[in-house]
């Protein structure tokens, strides 16, 4: 189910209420996390969820919402 903003492309809402964020990443890497995904069982964006939130949580108090 897509909505649509005006002049844009559509949106797609999730029900688990994710939102798309583009990166950038070395193929290889990649190529590793989709095999390691595979290896697990696992979706590669609940790969990469669970080491961000880890990388966050070893800076100075973890994951803020908003700015600060």
């Amino acid at each position: 189910m897509a909505r649509r903003q005006t002049g844009t492309k559509p949106i797609r809402v999730r029900k688990d209420g994710r939102h798309q964020l583009l990166v950038y990443v070395d193929p290889d890497l990649i190529k590793g996390l989709k095999k390691a995904a595979i290896d697990d069982n696992r979706n590669v964006y609940e790969i990469v969820e669970d080491l961000a939130r880890n990388w966050l949580a070893t800076r100075s108090g973890g994951i803020r919402k908003g700015r600060s």
